[in-house]
């Protein structure tokens, strides 16, 4: 995970908050809404599946054991 990986993601971003524009003129509901959109894209890199699958997968074996 280097660079082209985090370039990636700041593109996926910049669908939501332009390149230049402060995060700061976003409400903390509205930086959450982003946050929530791109952790429920699967990603080729993920074996197509979604952040959020993956995080939530790790809580059940957290939780399990």
């Amino acid at each position: 995970m280097g660079a082209p990986f985090n370039e990636r993601h700041n593109g996926m971003l910049r669908g939501f908050i332009p390149k230049g524009t402060s995060i700061e003129k976003y409400s903390p509901a509205q930086v959450l809404t982003f946050a929530d959109e791109l952790n429920g894209r699967p990603r080729r890199r993920l074996g197509y599946q979604t952040p959020e699958e993956l995080f939530d997968a790790f809580l059940d074996g957290i939780y399990a054991a």
